[in-house]
């Protein structure tokens, strides 16, 4: 018999109100069971070509492996790893001394059978598609294997055979570029200053050029008559086919840039101002109101220091808004406003200052090496490879190779993925290097990211026998369009323990959805296990990286939002920390493989001897204030003390006239204020003069709360005694604009390398952000010749460095060098700290953790191995919001269906109101009341809730629980039993 339809409706409300619920349920307790890693903040540049932050690279790191990798010798030195129970690409691996040609020649086995998180195999066209990348003449990403003298590299990269293909040449060709590449950006600065003049008039003193006007004046302009511009854009047998709409859409990108630009800021301004002078006051609580104060629409007031009529910065008395706040609410009108504002008023600041300016040059540049290398390539390559670099089964008629005692058969004959045919032969690589260079090792452990999934859509396909590697050659078109697609960028692909994912676990997930409302998503790769017979699948199923403040980090890890933290080691958290040690958390001690330093920008502070009075007024030692007693110790050289080539003994210490710092560590402010003086008369000026005027920033939202500090406020006191007008801010933006060479003196920490090469950070033809920082575009360009021979000096050091691997040879001339780091002046160093991990072993069994850690590994190196304590999740509630949600709705909808049933009944009966509204549930369930239309019929029990399921398909469709480097000194979700 059918069921009456208001029975039919109650069922279908409660089923479905079941259905919710689960559904709730699933969505809101996918994460108990991942293990929540804190992170810093993130740019979301996830491509292992490209990522330049540390915490970026620490995500793309999760999806990838090397063709080498590190560990400490019984001496307690870094040598290299591989072999099966390594989580490398090469099997075996052999380094030959110097032979007959002064060469040394690199051989790696590569293992067979590993693959990629989608399952496709890992080759030897993989390991030359990345060697290849990395080595091509337009490639922008931070690697630095170009560096290398690998043999045959600068012919390739030149494109030039005999005496032309050296480093000179090179050098030639990148300073071209780069004058071709500032001619293109000029181009529109000159004409947003001409439109401005012609539009607002020549006595105008501000701009003025809607985005309009610049668009008519783009269309206008006489794009033909540019040569510089032309020159940049296109080989000269191209010129012809350039038109405004190239200019046009350099001017479009800039915008888009800029937007984007705004877009991270505004993300990044919303945690920014958590600590003092900020927290005290409530409008940082509006996110809108913190990204118009980081955009300088908000200006702050502060009290004043007494006895003076200087700022006081850490003493906020009220705020100016420039812009109207009560109509300018919500994050897109505050971005318009910004973007709008400076787009039309401040274009040439967009192109010249912004993190905009630095992108753009950087691109700028390396299309302009494109069409200059292009211009002696016409019709063909003229060295079509890397003579250096050589696949010995694709190339050579070698049959065998005898790598540390052991006999390997060289793979001739490959399947349709690249792969060996047989299982008892292996790929060879060979790497050929002119001398010896003992960085180079170093650099030829990069990490094998897969061609199929990088090198998607490119015009070269993969024939290594035929010099084609998947790598369009010199194609600034390429390196954009393919390498870093907007996936590409979004979501890291590679052999490592972990592959992307999402909320909800999707093995595809959605770019926006890996890296979403500040947490990282990853789950295990099952293919992990075939990188080696030693190597097991994650024990971890789910890892996630939470986004979260080193200031609350600790905090964090005790109220259990992560497990895991890297906090700042400072007298605060040293107690606290050892109050956690006496309940469920652990932690481990190492010396940091890196060091705290004070920069000064030579394009900001031009004269050589205003930066030698600025680090003469550095009291360093007050730093050390910052940390626990024994965590922290003073240095002297731009160089982290855990490198063996750390001047030790008594030469540690500076012991010259420079004035800074003091020899021994000691500060006497009579003697630096003497120092000062001498180096404000060999500079020309007195007090009151305007290279006198310096901004330090520290980097971040909090003055205090930084290692330094306390360092730049007696030197800013000692200095604006001496007539100098120096001010102390914080910038939470300024690691950005650290990389654009925007800042005057600040703050910073290195993240050192495994072996102390200087090459990346100080050398003169470094493409490294660094040497913007530093002002080597200024130095080289317009600086004094004192300035220009130290430099070049420099660069001779390092260079002679890397041509020997005699440590002591080395360690001597690392120390002449850096000994011309500081005369320079660009560089100060301040401390070395420890590097404290922090565990909740509730969560990680402490067995799975290694005892002990150096500075060349961190507890999560293996993190393959970890594995969670039994039951770590048990017990563990949280508010599940879509659960609250669903109950909600349930309710409702019963409400609703009640109301309508009483409705109907008080019209039926309206001649008894009285009764209508006295009708219940069991009343219509036993037929004593009729909805209009309903025929009658017997009385009978109200169907069951079986019945219900059966007729409306609930137990069969009900949703089932789901489960789940310059660098600044999560939420968890319910597991289904809590169902």
């Amino acid at each position: 018999m059918k069921k009456r339809i208001i029975s039919m409706l109650l069922c279908v409300v409660m089923c479905f109100s079941a259905s919710v619920t689960l559904t709730g349920c699933a969505a809101g307790n996918s994460g108990t069971d991942a293990f929540v890693i804190m992170t810093e903040s993130l740019d979301g540049l996830f491509n292992p070509f490209f990522s330049t932050s540390a915490n970026d690279g620490t995500i793309v790191s999760m999806t990838q492996i090397g063709m080498l990798s590190s560990k400490l010798n019984e001496a307690g030195e870094v040598d290299v790893a591989f072999g099966e129970n390594e989580a490398t690409v090469t099997l075996d691996f052999e380094q030959s001394e110097l032979n007959e040609n002064n060469e040394t020649v690199y051989t790696f086995v590569l293992k067979n059978g590993i693959k990629y998180s989608d399952g496709h195999p890992l080759t030897m066209e993989d390991v030359l598609f990345n060697l290849y990348v990395y080595l091509d003449p337009v490639y922008t990403g931070s690697a630095t294997i170009y560096s290398t003298d690998i043999k045959g590299l600068a012919a390739y990269r030149n494109q030039s055979l005999g005496a032309d293909s050296d480093n000179n040449s090179e050098d030639t060709i990148n300073q071209t570029a780069a004058s071709r590449a500032s001619q293109r950006v000029m181009t529109l600065v000159q004409l947003y200053w001409d439109t401005n003049k012609k539009i607002n008039g020549s006595s105008a003193s501000t701009n003025n050029v809607t985005y309009q006007q610049m668009v008519e004046a783009i269309k206008a302009y006489n794009i033909q008559a540019d040569l510089g511009y032309l020159s940049a854009v296109a080989t000269s047998d191209k010129h012809s086919e350039i038109t405004y709409q190239n200019l046009l859409n350099d001017y479009e990108l800039a915008l888009t840039y800029f937007r984007e630009e705004l877009e991270s800021d505004y993300k990044n301004a919303k945690d920014a101002y958590t600590e003092s002078p900020y927290k005290e006051h409530e409008e940082f609580k509006d996110e809108v109101f913190c990204f118009m104060f980081t955009e300088g629409f908000i200006t702050p007031e502060y009290e004043k220091i007494p006895g003076t009529n200087k700022d006081d910065k850490s003493k906020i008395k009220g705020f100016v808004y420039n812009y109207n706040n009560e109509t300018i609410t919500t994050k897109e009108a505050a971005i318009e406003k910004v973007y709008n504002d400076t787009v039309t008023q401040s274009l040439d600041a967009i192109l010249l200052y912004w993190a905009t300016a630095s992108k753009l040059n950087t691109e700028f540049t390396a299309k302009a090496k494109e069409v200059i290398l292009r211009e002696s390539a016409i019709g063909g390559l003229i060295v079509p490879n890397i003579e250096g670099i050589v696949s010995l089964g694709h190339t050579t008629g070698i049959e065998s190779v005898t790598v540390n005692g052991t006999d390997y058969k060289v793979a001739h004959d490959h399947d349709e993925n690249g792969a060996p045919v047989n299982e008892d032969e292996y790929d060879v690589l060979r790497i050929t290097i002119n001398g010896v260079d003992p960085k180079a090792i170093w650099n030829f452990a990069f990490s094998v990211a897969p061609q199929h999934y990088y090198g998607k859509g490119s015009a070269v396909g993969v024939d290594i026998a035929n010099n084609q590697f998947g790598v369009e050659f010199s194609s600034f078109d390429y390196m954009r369009d393919v390498l870093q697609t907007p996936d590409n960028n979004k979501l890291p692909m590679g052999a490592g323990a972990y592959k992307v994912t999402d909320r909800s676990g999707s093995d595809n997930p959605d770019r926006n959805d890996f890296f979403s409302n500040n947490i990282v998503y990853f789950k295990a790769n099952n293919y992990f296990e075939t990188v080696g017979e030693g190597i097991s699948n994650p024990k971890i199923e789910k890892v996630r990286y939470q986004v979260i403040s080193a200031s609350n980090a600790l905090a964090a890890l005790e109220e259990g939002s992560v497990h895991y933290i890297t906090p700042q080691y400072s007298k605060d958290n040293y107690t606290k920390i050892a109050e956690l040690e006496k309940k469920n958390f652990e932690s481990l001690l190492t010396d940091q493989l890196g060091y705290g330093y004070i920069g000064i920008n030579a394009s900001k502070v031009t004269d050589i001897n205003i930066r030698k009075a600025i680090m003469a007024a550095m009291n360093t030692t007050l730093a050390l204030d910052y940390y626990a007693s024994g965590t922290a110790s003073q240095i002297y050289w731009p160089m982290s003390k855990v490198s063996w080539a750390y001047p030790k003994g008594s030469g540690d210490n500076i012991t010259n006239d420079k004035g800074y710092p003091q020899p021994g560590g000691t500060f006497n402010e009579a003697d630096a204020e003497a120092a000062i003086q001498s180096y404000m008369q060999a500079a020309g000026v007195s007090a009151g003069h305007p290279s006198l005027s310096v901004t330090f920033t520290i980097a971040g939202s909090n003055l205090n709360d930084h290692p330094t500090y306390k360092t730049f406020r007696d030197a800013a006191d000692l200095l604006n005694r001496l007539g100098w007008d120096v001010t102390v801010e914080p910038d939470t933006q300024a690691l950005t604009k650290l990389a654009t060479g925007s800042l005057e003196v600040w703050a910073a920490a290195w993240g050192s390398t495994i072996d102390p090469d200087l090459y990346q950070v100080y050398h003169k033809n470094s493409t490294a952000t660094s040497t913007l920082a530093w002002g080597y575009p200024h130095i080289k360009a317009a600086g004094s010749e004192e300035e220009k021979n130290i430099l070049n000096d420099l660069s001779d050091k390092i260079e002679a460095a890397r041509e020997t691997t005699d440590r002591g040879t080395r360690s001597a001339l690392y120390k002449e060098a850096m000994g011309l780091i500081l005369d320079l002046a660009i560089e100060l160093p301040v401390y070395q700290r420890s590097t404290v991990y922090v565990y909740n072993t509730d969560v990680i069994n402490p067995d799975s953790v290694p005892d002990v850690v150096n500075p060349y590994s961190s507890p999560l190196d293996r993190i393959w191995e970890l594995e969670f304590n039994e039951g770590a999740f048990a017990g563990k509630s949280t508010v599940d919001v879509g659960l609250i949600f669903a109950i909600i709705a349930s309710v409702m909808a019963i409400a609703a269906v009640v109301l309508t049933i009483v409705y109907i009944t008080k019209k039926k009966n309206e001649k008894s109101p009285m009764l209508a509204y006295a009708v219940t549930l069991s009343d219509i369930e036993a037929g004593n009341v009729r909805l209009p239309g309903q025929p009658k019929q017997k009385k009978q029990k109200a169907a069951s809730p079986a019945i219900c399921a059966d007729d409306a398909q609930a137990e069969e469709t009900a949703p089932e629980q789901a489960e789940q480097t310059n660098e600044n000194e999560s939420d968890t979700e319910k597991g289904e039993e809590e169902c």
